[in-house]
């Protein structure tokens, strides 16, 4: 059986959603091991002063990611209020309401989105002018699906800890 051909980037979009719908799939499951810590980052950098962040110790998950995750921290803060204002509060320590829980499904959802994206803008620059025929030749495709097909980033974030 011949391997499947595809013009341009038609093939894109399917591989993206079929491996969103897999990760749907086990939303269910998502509960980080390192739920608490995200949790706490996301307190440090909404209830905190810049100078304070990296160092804050009510926890004993301090901020020790670089400064681009702290902000994007904040921004998730920002959008984590409106589901539930008591995670942003530094001295709820192990706080798992079911409304955070959510929240920090949905902001896997959206950094895999924003990953898939990344992708994309990434396979442009391997792009060659003359593309073999045979899908599985293409390096854009293998080089896609070995991102977006990621084992790792598959399960980091949606190990079952309950």
């Amino acid at each position: 059986m011949a391997a499947p051909t595809v013009n341009s980037w038609s093939w894109f979009p399917t591989l993206a959603i079929g491996i969103s719908l897999l990760k749907c799939l086990l939303i269910n499951t998502y509960h980080s091991t390192d739920f608490e810590v995200h949790r706490n980052w996301l307190a440090i950098t909404h209830s905190l002063a810049v100078s304070k962040w990296y160092y804050e110790d009510t926890s004993e998950w301090t901020l020790d990611y670089p400064p681009l995750f702290a902000w994007f921290e904040y921004g998730l803060s920002h959008i984590a209020k409106y589901f539930d204002k008591e995670m942003l509060v530094v001295t709820n320590l192990n706080y798992a309401s079911p409304a955070t829980v959510i929240f920090q499904r949905l902001s896997v959802i959206f950094t895999d989105l924003l990953f898939i994206y990344a992708v994309k803008e990434c396979l442009k620059c391997v792009r060659r002018n003359k593309e073999p025929k045979d899908l599985l030749e293409k390096p854009v495709f293998v080089l896609a699906v070995l991102l977006l097909c990621n084992f790792g980033l598959l399960i980091i974030d949606r190990i079952l800890h309950k």
